[in-house]
């Protein structure tokens, strides 16, 4: 540490530490240790992203850009895990210095009203200011009272803002006319309440609870996009089994159904799924709703292989494939002037391999309009698509080869019944018209020549029903993998 600071350091009543630029403590200075109760020892070495708030991750990964543009950084606040559990939110003052390390020094404070020397209300300020979930108390002006470092993190504002803003002109929670009902309702009628609502301005849901208390309202306010999706997906894919149970729906209507459900929960995704053929040389079109048609039918009979866009590569090396930028990756550089007009601009493709992985059944596509990488969310949604997908299509071919077995067992019963028992019958005639006393009866001659007619014709049956008897044999075996 540059020692012009030491003497500062050590004395400051300010909370101070030193880190690289990896995050990594160096130093922390003695009011840092006292306030957050940590020794120096357990202090050094660990990354300050350690003892922060996990809700504050991305306004700090935001802050190390700016912090590395201008050097400093002057007002950032976090909130920082005592040892005992307990947050405190600090505003920061941050210097980039010339050696590459980070100077912080900050000014700590409980954003709730400070506890009572009651036990009980100590945890309960504790659990508040623990919470992930945001809480705020209002009174019936609609002024926040106080609030936890949460909800902090939720509006993105610091606290002085917080403290002179009104809740209802707080822009990023994008509340709407009916949220602000229920508050009214909620505090009249001295009632707690839940309502849940799109903030339009994150593109999140929001669920919000309401308890009265005198003329006051203890409000907590939780993030359930992921709540949301998982519902609507568990939803969607209890549709699509229930449609893939029925015979009035093909493979291609069902996964067209499946599709139109993922656009719907993410409206971003333009998805499309294309079969592989037998060979695992080219694919075919099974469902595309939102892509054009024109594009999808250059896609028919796309070849596989690792220069044939992500598609044709995610089946030739069996994994999935993200391409970010279409316009400039390799992989989709025979395709650039195909794709253009259409203004597709990233693509993600995630082979559908058998359950027993012995080849790649199809390849699940997503595009996008914009240039852009996965987030882990949609990843997951990936998976859970590529797994349904698995059962939908093996489930169907199984049906099919049943069915195809069922037909064969029909036309092999008809024969038998039929096309068999004509030759067979024509031959017991003959026989029975055969002379055997004279056997240089000239009718003889005729009769032979009629059995030799009726034995080729009979030859004919048996061979058909021969070939389709080994063709059920080997569709039985593909049955069997597939159950398997």
């Amino acid at each position: 540490m540059d020692t012009r600071f030491t003497s500062l350091f050590t004395h400051s009543k300010d909370i101070f530490f030193v880190m690289d630029m990896n995050g990594v403590i160096l130093h922390t200075n003695p009011s840092f240790q006292n306030l957050f109760n940590y020794t120096e020892a357990e202090l050094a070495g660990i990354n300050i992203a350690d003892i922060c708030h996990p809700a504050d991750k991305e306004r700090r990964d935001e802050s190390i850009g700016s912090l590395m543009a201008n050097k400093k950084l002057v007002g950032y606040q976090s909130r920082v895990k005592a040892k005992d559990g307990c947050y405190y939110s600090v505003t920061w003052s941050i210097i980039l210095n010339g050696d590459n390390l980070i100077y912080s020094t900050g000014n700590p404070r409980m954003d709730m009203p400070a506890p009572s020397s009651s036990a009980n209300d100590e945890i309960v300020q504790h659990t508040i200011q623990s919470l992930n979930e945001g809480f705020i108390v209002l009174d019936e002006n609609w002024q926040i009272k106080a609030f936890n470092p949460a909800f902090q993190a939720l509006t993105n504002l610091n606290s002085d803002v917080l403290e002179q803003i009104g809740f209802n002109n707080i822009e990023s929670l994008g509340l709407i006319p009916d949220v602000i009902c229920e508050f009214e309702r909620s505090l009249k009628a001295k009632k707690s309440t839940q309502v849940q609502y799109l903030n339009i301005r994150t593109n999140a849901w929001l669920r919000i609870n309401v308890y009265p208390y005198h003329n006051q309202l203890a409000v907590f306010i939780r993030d359930i996009t992921e709540i949301k999706i998982q519902e609507w997906v568990l939803g969607l894919e209890k549709k699509v089994l229930e449609l893939s149970a029925t015979t009035q729906y093909s493979l291609a209507q069902t996964t067209n159904e499946l599709l139109k459900g993922i656009e719907d929960i993410f409206p971003d995704m333009i998805c499309s799924v294309l079969e592989v053929n037998d060979a695992q040389e080219t694919l075919h079109n099974l469902a595309a709703p939102r892509l054009p048609k024109a594009y999808c039918d250059q896609l028919e009979g796309l070849p596989v292989g690792p220069d044939h866009g992500s598609c044709g590569k995610a089946v030739y090396h069996r994994e999935q494939v993200i391409v970010n930028d279409i316009e400039h990756d390799p992989v989709w550089a025979i395709y650039a002037d195909m794709v253009r007009p259409f203004g597709l601009k990233a693509c993600w493709s995630t082979p559908v391999i058998s359950s027993k992985g012995t080849k790649v059944l199809a390849v699940f596509g997503i595009y996008y309009t914009s240039k852009r990488e996965p987030t882990n969310d949609e990843l997951q949604i990936i998976d859970r698509t590529v797994n349904i997908l698995r059962v939908l299509i093996e489930s169907k071919k199984y049906e099919e080869n049943i069915l195809e077995q069922n037909n064969r067992l029909h036309s092999i019963a008809n024969i038998s019944s039929h096309e068999l028992r004509r030759p067979v019958a024509t031959i017991l005639g003959l026989v029975n018209l055969f002379d055997r006393d004279d056997m240089l009866n000239p009718l003889n001659h005729e009769i032979i020549t009629h059995l030799d007619t009726s034995a080729l014709e009979l030859d004919d049956v048996i061979h058909n029903i021969v070939e389709k008897t080994i063709y059920m044999k080997a569709s039985t075996v593909t049955v069997e993998e597939l159950k398997d």
